[in-house]
C-alpha cells in the first residue's frame, strides 16, 4: 500500500469507495441538475459532482455519520468550482480583447454577475436542506412577500412564532451558506 496517501484516504477500503460512488451516481446527477442552465453544461456539472462523490469516498470515515451527508456538500463544491472556474475564464478572455480604459481598471473590477450567481446557488443549496415546513415560510416572506402576521394566518400560528421561526431558519441557512 502507498504509505504517502492521505491518512484520510484509507479509511474507507478501496471496494467499498467504488460501491459508495456508483451507488450514489444518480444523486450526483440530481445535483447537477439544480445547477443547469447557469452557464456550464450539464455534462461538466455531472462530471464535477461525479468528482465530489469520488473525493468524498476517498475521505468519508463512517464514524462521522451518513455518507450522504458528507458527499452533497463536497459534490457541490466541485460545481461551484466550475463557476469559479468560468468566470476566471470570462475575464481572462476580455484581457485579449481591446480594453476602454487603464488596464488596472479592468484587471481590479470584480464580475458582479458571477457574484451573484454563486450566491443565489449557495442560498438555494441552503433552501433545499430545510425541512417542507421551513421552506414553506421562506417562500412565503421572501417569495411572496407576506407579512409575519399573515404568514401566522396562513400557518395557524401567531406572529411572534413565524418571528422565531424566521430567525431561526435564516441562522440556520447562514451556517450552511458559510461552509
Amino acid at each position: 500500500m502507498d504509505t504517502t496517501q492521505d491518512p484520510a484516504a484509507v479509511q474507507v477500503p478501496l471496494q467499498r469507495q467504488e460501491e459508495l460512488v456508483v451507488r450514489h451516481l444518480p444523486v450526483a446527477r440530481s445535483l447537477a441538475a439544480r445547477y443547469a442552465g447557469r452557464g456550464i453544461e450539464i455534462d461538466d456539472l455531472r462530471q464535477a459532482a461525479r468528482m465530489g462523490l469520488v473525493k468524498a469516498a476517498r475521505r468519508y470515515d463512517p464514524s462521522q455519520g451518513e455518507f450522504l451527508s458528507y458527499a452533497v456538500p463536497m459534490a457541490n463544491g466541485e460545481m461551484r468550482h466550475c463557476f469559479r472556474d468560468l468566470a476566471r475564464g470570462v475575464r481572462t478572455q476580455h484581457l485579449d480583447d481591446d480594453t476602454q480604459g487603464p488596464l488596472a481598471e479592468q484587471l481590479g473590477a470584480p464580475d458582479p454577475g458571477f457574484e451573484h450567481a454563486e450566491a443565489r446557488v449557495m442560498v438555494e443549496e441552503a433552501i433545499d436542506r430545510l425541512d417542507e415546513a421551513d421552506r414553506t415560510i421562506v417562500r412565503l416572506r421572501f417569495v411572496d412577500g407576506l407579512s409575519q402576521a399573515e404568514i401566522g394566518e396562513r400557518i395557524g400560528a401567531t406572529q411572534a412564532q413565524v418571528s422565531r421561526a424566521l430567525a431561526r431558519i435564516i441562522r440556520r441557512m447562514r451556517v450552511v451558506v458559510a461552509a
